[in-house]
Parts: structure tokens; C-alpha cells; sequence
């Protein structure tokens, strides 16, 4: 039986102009030296996030080499900047470290990939060639973690007692979380304040604590699990639908199946699905609520369906 032959196109670099920012001479060298050889025009440099965003759409490159972590900013930072300012602008993420989180941000500030200084010479060019070409451009180290299902040894989930309150008990909770009084909690739920008190005895009975000061520390701690703006958390979820939901949006955006470039429409769906299913999942005291149906979006050729939920922006600062 004969191979399938590979219809994508062979990208060109001849001619087309790259700006690099990152704060380590020693890596713009690098790569400087590494793009040049290869038909690449360096247009600009800086190690400064303040002074891409002003001199990146003046120059106009076709790409943007960002490094994810800068003394005066982030990589998704200037990514949104540059966007802002000339959408015809493509950026590409260089992190140093496989993190979850750097990927995320990446894909929800529109950059067009996200690549790894531990990948060598080859597959950075390849990668950089594909985001010039008008496809992802995501390092295959992230694969590995996107698909693990379970979270590393020693992360803490929020405490399943949480879960087993009513609305009202669960309402009370985080007034006790928010240091506020009987008092002002029945004023903010409108219910009288021996209501309240009765609330608060039967969610300490069911969360198996003594004193309501140890209720508002957990309820502490979930929130901010919840809140806490570090992506890499919604593995913690207790719901397995939701962290599904997440994984198979990052899949969907990295993924390399695609048999023709994407369209801007189809990037920026895959990225809202994503945003949809992280909200989902750090919503306070992981509450559940469906995911919405988007009905007629686009879909990515080789791809499961694409969401179209708000907008979102993520910041892991």
C-alpha cells in the first residue's frame, strides 16, 4: 500500500521579516543567528515588553517571536498589544518551561503557537514556518500533559464536603468565607438572622467542623483554588465533564490534523471554546453549570466542533 502523500503546503522563508523579543541577549542571538541562516530578515529586537509594543507596529514584521516571561511584562501581553494595534501581525510564544499555564495564555491572547527552547534547531523552524503559513505552532511537548487525566502527586482538590451543602448552606458558607457576620448575612440573602444561625449549624454539621472560623478558612482556600488565575488549576476540578471539556479544547487548538490553514474565525472560535470551559471551571466553589450549545460554528476541518462563547482574556501574572 503507498503512503499518504502530504497535501499541506511547504512554507517559504525567504524574505519574510521576524522581530524577537526576549530579555537574554544570548537567546536573540541564538536565535538571530538561527532565522538568518535560513533566508529569515531580523527587523528589530529588544528585551523589553514596553518597547515591542511601540516599535512592533511601526516595523510591521510578518512574525513576532515573544518570550513568555519579561521583566516588565508577559509574552500574551505584548501578543494582545500587537493584535490591538495590526491584526495582520502574527506572534508565536517562546516559553523556556513546559507549562500548562503559558500555553493557555498564549492561545487566549491570540497567538498563533507556542514554542519550547527545549525543542532543537529543526522543529523550531518548522514551527515558526507553519505560524508564517497561517497554521498552530505548538510545541508536541505540550501533547503529553494536555492528555494527562489525573492532576501530579501532592495537588490538593477543593473538600467534597463543600458539595454536599444546599444552595442556602452553600450561600452562608461564603459569607463566612467573606469574614462577614449573622448579621449581615441575612440582610444579604434576606432571610432573618435565626434563619441564619440554623444555616450555619447544619453546614458546620455537614462539613464536620467545630467552629465557624475553620468554615470560613476552607471556603478561603476553595475560593481562591477557584479564582486563582494560575490555568493549570482546573485539573483540580471535582467535575470530570468540565476538565474534559478543557482538555479537549486545548487538543482541538494545538492539534495539527487540520488539512488546510485556519481561518482568523476558526482560531478565534477554538479560543473562546477554550475560555467558555475554563470559566466553567472557576466558577466560585466550582458550582456547576452546563456548558453551552453553540449551535453553527465553525468547525475545523479534522476537528471536533468549535464553541463561540464570550470573550475572554487570560493573564497568569
Amino acid at each position: 500500500m503507498m503512503a499518504a502523500q502530504d497535501t499541506r503546503p511547504s512554507y517559504e522563508s525567504t524574505g519574510q521579516s521576524v522581530y524577537v523579543l526576549d530579555d537574554e541577549e544570548v537567546v536573540r542571538r541564538g536565535l538571530r543567528r538561527l532565522l538568518e541562516s535560513h533566508g529569515f530578515r531580523i527587523v528589530g529586537e529588544s528585551g523589553s515588553a514596553c518597547e515591542a509594543v511601540r516599535r512592533i507596529p511601526a516595523l510591521r514584521p510578518d512574525l513576532v517571536i515573544l518570550d513568555d516571561d519579561l521583566p516588565d511584562g508577559s509574552g500574551a501581553e505584548v501578543c494582545r498589544a500587537v493584535a490591538a494595534a495590526d491584526s495582520s501581525i502574527r506572534c508565536v510564544v517562546m516559553t523556556g518551561e513546559i507549562d500548562e499555564t503559558v500555553l493557555i495564555d498564549s492561545i487566549l491572547a491570540g497567538a498563533w503557537g507556542c514554542l519550547s527552547q527545549q525543542d532543537d534547531n529543526t522543529e523550531q523552524l518548522r514551527l515558526i514556518r507553519r505560524a508564517l503559513g497561517g497554521d498552530t505552532s505548538y510545541s508536541r511537548r505540550f501533547q503529553a500533559g494536555i492528555r494527562c487525566p489525573v492532576p501530579g502527586p501532592g495537588m490538593d482538590r477543593p473538600d467534597e464536603g463543600l458539595l454536599r451543602l444546599s444552595r442556602q448552606e452553600l450561600n452562608v458558607a461564603v459569607g463566612l468565607g467573606k469574614g462577614m457576620t449573622n448579621r449581615q448575612i441575612s440582610q444579604e440573602m434576606s432571610l432573618a438572622e435565626k434563619t441564619i444561625k440554623n444555616l450555619v449549624s447544619s453546614a458546620l454539621m455537614k462539613l464536620g467542623l467545630a467552629r465557624r472560623t475553620q468554615a470560613a478558612v476552607l471556603v478561603t482556600r476553595t475560593l481562591r483554588q477557584a479564582e486563582n488565575p494560575s490555568y493549570g488549576n482546573y485539573r483540580l476540578s471535582r467535575f470530570p465533564e468540565l476538565v474534559a471539556e478543557v482538555t479537549a479544547a486545548l487538543l482541538n487548538c494545538t492539534s495539527e490534523a487540520g488539512t488546510v490553514p485556519l481561518t482568523a474565525g476558526m482560531r478565534a472560535a477554538g479560543a473562546l471554546r477554550l475560555a467558555d470551559a475554563l470559566a466553567a471551571i472557576r466558577t466560585p466553589l466550582m458550582a456547576v453549570r452546563p456548558l453551552p450549545n453553540r449551535i453553527g460554528s465553525p468547525e475545523r476541518p479534522g476537528s471536533a466542533a468549535l464553541g463561540s462563547p464570550p470573550g475572554h482574556q487570560g493573564h497568569r501574572r
